[in-house]
Formats: C-alpha cells, sequence, structure tokens
C-alpha cells in the first residue's frame, strides 16, 4: 500500500510546481496600449480661395452718349462722341462703336456706315460710376463731293452702338449726309480715356 500513495503524492507534487498562467493585469494593458502622440502633425483644413470677380463689359443700358467737342482740320471734322457710365457699378468699353447717320421718325440708315479707323490703338477702357470713355469720329461735308454723286439728304443724328452691343442709343446731330454707296463714309475710332484720340 505504500507504494500506490507514493505514486500519487508523486503525480500530486508534479502538477503543484508547473508555474501558473501568466495573465494580464489592466495596468498592462493600459501601458501597452499605444496613445497618440500630442506632437502629430494635423492635417489643416482646406481654406477657401477667394478669387476676385471680372471687371463686367459696359452695355448700352449702363451708358448715356452725346457729342462732346469738335474740331476741323484739311477739310475734315473730327467730333467726339462721349460714353458715360451712368450705372451704379465699374464697367468696362473695348474696341470700335458702331455708328451710322439716320433720318426720319423711324431712324432709317442713310448711306453706308462709319469704318473703322485701324490707325488708332485699342485700349480697354474701365469707367467709374459717372466717368467717361471718347470715340473720335472723322467726318466731311458733302458739300465736298458732288451733287450727283453724293445724292445728299438731310440726316437727324447718329445710332451709336457701344462696343460687342445688339441694342443703340441714338444721339441728335442734324446735318446732311451723302446717300450713295461708297460716297463720303465716315470713320470712328475706338473708345479710349483721351478726348482728342
Amino acid at each position: 500500500m505504500a507504494a500506490p500513495l507514493l505514486l500519487a503524492a508523486g503525480c500530486s507534487s508534479h502538477t503543484s510546481s508547473a508555474p501558473p498562467a501568466a495573465t494580464p493585469s489592466a495596468s498592462s494593458i493600459a501601458s501597452s496600449t499605444p496613445t497618440p502622440s500630442s506632437s502629430s502633425p494635423t492635417p489643416a483644413s482646406p481654406s477657401p480661395t477667394k478669387t476676385a470677380a471680372s471687371t463686367p463689359r459696359c452695355h448700352t443700358k449702363d451708358l448715356s452718349v452725346r457729342m462732346g467737342q469738335g474740331e476741323g482740320a484739311a477739310g475734315t471734322d473730327y467730333e467726339t462722341l462721349v460714353f458715360t457710365n451712368t450705372s451704379g457699378h465699374t464697367c468696362t468699353l473695348y474696341g470700335y462703336p458702331g455708328v451710322s447717320w439716320v433720318a426720319g421718325d423711324d431712324g432709317h440708315q442713310v448711306g453706308d456706315a462709319f469704318t473703322r479707323d485701324s490707325a488708332v490703338t485699342k485700349p480697354k477702357v474701365t469707367l467709374a460710376r459717372g466717368r467717361a470713355g471718347y470715340a473720335t469720329l472723322a467726318l466731311h461735308d458733302v458739300g465736298l463731293f458732288p451733287a450727283a454723286k453724293c445724292k445728299p439728304a438731310a440726316v437727324r443724328g447718329l445710332r451709336v452702338y457701344p462696343p460687342d452691343e445688339t441694342k443703340s442709343i441714338f444721339v441728335a446731330l442734324p446735318s446732311k449726309a451723302c446717300t450713295a454707296k461708297g460716297v463720303n463714309v465716315g470713320r470712328v475710332g475706338t473708345i479710349s480715356t483721351n478726348a482728342n484720340m
């Protein structure tokens, strides 16, 4: 009976001498969990980009047009069209106005429309409220042409289209113009800030 008891004691001694399995404590779990560093860079939120709105073109409704001062030289009269910004905002003018003589209550065109004076520059004119741009007209008296060739007629004034516009403005300028095609055709310069151009 002594031997079985010794064997049982030996088995019991073997099991009790094994080290217990390591159980992680709450503090060790907390210490092993990585925490975000306060020094880590934070992505910057995109800031909105501000784009300056471009200055709009002057439309016919933004303008008043009248005759300015004129002068004569070597049989040619130089008259000035004055374009004034009457709107509540700044706008731009660029290029040539369309100009033609008109007559009668219906405002029908007389002769050819004015040709563009290609000898002048084409600046972009920025007009603040109340500011003006100028275009020079070159005109010849109908008396310089034979009546049979010119076929003169009385005119009431000018039909003026601001650059790139389809609506016109009437400018009173009682005179005479040639009704024959291609005879005594006036010239118009580009709009600028110089009244003498």
